[in-house]
């Protein structure tokens, strides 16, 4: 089987590295193949493992090589190479089925040239690792951009927050507390011997990630998937009885399903531009059991109001922006190949007219929140300095300190960044 899982693997990296999100090259790479048997967590496992160490691992790949091999056989050297690095697999198994592997890519004059690389990283293995430490992109494991973007933004922890994208997420649940307690659930995840880590209000962190199948209750409605960075929203965004609420950018919907949990009474408008995301909105929404009258979902653009608003102004807006996902690569490390430094400037031109033409919609005493998983200070704080520079009239509320508004990717947290602005 590990022969299938690393074709398959070498598959949806070739599509990652043409363009396309995980997801998307996954789906791809199975209609490329006709696979037997294949254990997806350990495709997952393989491709999430060398987009996450890549650099290194390309690094290491090119010391190797007196001749750079074809993109297929790089992606599967990246495979063998980040198993025999980062997992207890069998070192020889590994580079058996490499070799395997390698024909069935139709590159069977190439089985030689695998094993050779493969056993001469084996043998060598301490230096290869040393050399790569001496490389900033290698070490670090992101693009220099990147890397010389947090230095400067950050100059006292902008370590800390490279090591820490290169670890693996933090499998966190929050608890429909409209369904049962969070105590409660907490004994369902004892019951059932899935181990607890952390739990902060509603948020839970397993020892180990597990299927949704595996977890108690999840197809009544008991728990969703969602990190306790993304679960504050509803801290910052004071619901009360009756509240008229815009969540302007609502796909997948993790954030307006946490705010129909606990604003049973209020009246909520969620808007995306991707009318098939939404599909995903209602799907959640059918499974926690939060369907409400007082709900409407529409698949519009929420900077062209004329399309979409009725003229009657909001208590609260949440504006979870489209930004660059720079906070969150620890769970979705195909961001660090797919961003370009240059698509900073069109995200924050799209948060600075969704901001603009959203604030005029707000009631007289009102909260904006204003949240996205970037951490790039253009994204964030640079951002809502410049709104509040423009609108005279909004005061941001948790303003005290840079760290009440920036959310530091730690064991528990993705990086995120929260701006209340309220109007006078």
């Amino acid at each position: 089987m590990m022969e299938e899982n690393q074709r398959l693997a070498v598959w949806v990296l070739w599509y990652v590295f043409q363009g396309k999100n995980i997801d998307q090259a996954l789906l791809l790479a199975e209609k490329e193949l006709t696979l037997r048997e294949v254990n997806l967590g350990a495709v997952k496992d393989y491709t999430y493992g060398v987009l996450r160490y890549g650099w290194q691992l390309k690094f290491i790949v090119k010391k190797l090589c007196k001749k750079y091999p074809s993109q297929l056989i790089e992606n599967l050297l990246l495979i063998a190479l980040y198993q025999l690095l980062y997992t207890n697999d069998d070192a020889f198994t590994i580079v058996s089925q490499a070799v395997n592997t390698a024909a069935k890519l139709d590159h069977i004059a190439l089985k030689g040239f695998v094993n050779a690389v493969l056993r001469t990283f084996l043998r060598e293995k301490d230096r290869f690792i040393q050399v790569a430490q001496q490389n900033e992109e290698a070490r670090y494991n992101h693009p220099q951009w990147w890397i010389n973007k947090i230095k400067h933004q950050y100059p006292l922890i902008w370590e800390d927050i490279l090591k820490e994208a290169q670890q693996r997420a933090p499998f966190t649940l929050r608890v429909n507390t409209r369904q049962c307690s969070v105590e409660e659930y907490v004994k369902k995840l004892n019951e059932a011997h899935i181990d607890v880590v952390w739990v902060n209000n509603e948020a839970i962190i397993l020892a180990t990630p597990c299927s949704v199948d595996k977890l108690p209750g999840f197809d009544l409605g008991m728990v969703s998937i969602q990190d306790a960075s993304a679960q504050l929203s509803l801290n910052y965004i004071d619901l009360f009885s009756q509240a008229r609420v815009l969540d302007a950018c609502a796909a997948p919907g993790g954030k307006t399903c946490h705010l129909l949990e606990h604003g049973q009474s209020i009246e909520l408008l969620a808007l995306d531009k991707s009318e098939d995301r939404l599909q995903r909105i209602r799907d959640n929404i059918k499974r926690l059991k939060l369907s409400t009258p007082r709900l409407s979902i529409k698949g519009v653009d929420a900077r062209d109001i004329n399309s979409w608003w009725d003229g009657v102004q909001f208590d609260r807006i949440l504006l979870d922006a489209p930004c660059t996902g720079s906070g969150v690569v620890r769970r979705h490390p195909d961001i660090k190949w797919l961003r370009r430094e240059s698509d900073i400037s069109q995200l924050v031109a799209e948060q600075e007219a969704l901001l603009n033409n959203l604030w005029p919609l707000l009631k007289p005493q009102g909260k904006l929140v204003y949240v996205t998983c970037s951490i790039f200070k253009e994204e964030t704080s640079e951002q809502i300095q410049k709104f509040l520079k423009k609108h005279t009239d909004a005061k941001q509320l948790n303003s005290g300190s840079e760290q009440e508004s920036f959310i530091k990717p730690d064991s528990f947290h993705d990086g995120f960044y929260y701006a209340v602005c309220q109007k006078n």
